[in-house]
């Protein structure tokens, strides 16, 4: 099954269920993990447990992101499962994702993203997100996206929460303090620990187009990426090729803001790349991206 049809297989209870497994020696029975996930209580002289599924929807979303393998007794760890922390945890399901083909039950995830960009540069904004209701919100999506997992639609009411939170986890969203509304979809803080992972700021500055063809094959549902230009396709759009979409321009402008790196233009800006319109902030376009400590501040 694919992970977003185990809802209750969040990704804290899946790297619970990793780190146990690890502490175990790497393999366990499967009584022994689901008696660690839920250990029940006594009432009455009689064993109870409640939410079952806790282990059964965390143990099946970490065999469909390929963290572990099973069989009718037992579980064991993938070798390169062994993530040493939480962050790294979602920097190996962040690879394992990017990696995948289109038609894996799981590619939905970071394909589904990725038709927010395009669509959010389709309609030149992001008040859609907010505007479209969870069942609209999941037609329209299943409308972008192809193939269909054991329950038959790649998304549905159900799985946008499931969806959304493995987002916010993976760095691809906020969770905003308000009853019912969606999350922010920002990749502002993916983006920063790519350009770590990356050792980016080694390089001290880069042009506008190095940075976004190495951010985009990093992550591939921004503009220029692989999945970006595979959900404009899907969608009919033809993205301006030296204009980035609302979302990727709103990050780079966070981005810029807390002088995690600086859009600069340098020389002649005929090479410049222009960000979606925001009147208010001093920063329309670029041809340059310095990284923090790599000169005078602009």
């Amino acid at each position: 099954m694919s992970v977003l049809s185990r809802p209750q297989g969040s990704p804290e209870r899946v790297w619970s269920l990793i780190a146990g497994l690890a502490a175990l020696g790497g393999r366990a029975n499967r009584e022994t993990l689901e008696g660690l996930f839920n250990p029940g209580y006594v009432k009455a002289g009689v064993h109870l447990r409640t939410k079952e599924e806790l282990a059964g929807d965390s143990l099946g979303a970490a065999v469909s992101l390929g963290l572990l393998e099973t069989d009718r007794h037992d579980a064991w760890l993938d070798a390169a499962a062994m993530a040493s922390d939480f962050d790294s945890f979602a920097d190996q399901v962040h690879d394992r994702l990017t990696e995948l083909e289109s038609g894996h039950t799981d590619a939905v995830i970071l394909e589904a993203y990725a038709w927010i960009f395009a669509e959010s540069d389709r309609q030149r904004g992001l008040g859609w997100i907010y505007d479209w209701g969870r069942d609209e919100f999941a037609d329209k999506a299943n409308d972008a996206l192809l193939g269909e997992d054991e329950e038959g639609r790649p998304m549905n009411t159900t799985k946008i929460v499931a969806w959304r939170r493995w987002l916010s986890f993976l760095g691809l969203g906020i969770p905003l303090p308000l009853p019912n509304v969606p999350d922010y979809p920002s990749p502002a803080a993916r983006i920063t620990r790519e350009l770590e992972r990356g050792r980016f700021a080694a390089d001290g500055e880069l042009s506008a187009d190095k940075f976004l063809s190495l951010i985009s094959e990093r992550q591939p549902y921004l503009d220029r990426g692989r999945l970006y230009l595979q959900a404009c396709q899907r969608i009919g759009h033809v993205p301006k090729s030296r204009m980035l979409s609302p979302l990727l321009s709103m990050a780079l402008r966070d981005l810029h803001d807390d002088r995690t790196i600086q859009l600069r233009i340098r020389g002649d800006a005929a090479d410049a790349v222009a960000l979606s319109d925001d009147p208010a902030h001093p920063v329309q376009s670029f041809n340059l991206v310095a990284f923090r400590n790599s000169g005078p501040q602009s």
